[in-house]
């Protein structure tokens, strides 16, 4: 659940000097409410928040079309 384990994990790595990338939609909770609510928490400087799309863009190898 976003406000739940995915806040809390997010928020011992910043705390443990990693730079967290957080899904903004690839996780879920029972209220939207909740949802928006951690999304503003981690804005406010815990995480930089990426959509899947964008994260699949990073993680896939560039091709050398040379």
């Amino acid at each position: 659940m976003t406000n739940l384990c995915c806040e809390t994990t997010a928020r011992e790595a910043f705390i443990r000097g990693f730079r967290v990338f957080f899904s903004t939609d690839a996780t879920a909770t029972s209220d939207i409410d909740l949802h928006e609510a951690t999304l503003k928490n981690m804005a406010y400087g815990f995480a930089y928040f990426v959509d899947c799309h964008r994260l699949k863009q990073a993680l896939t190898p560039k091709s050398n079309e040379n």
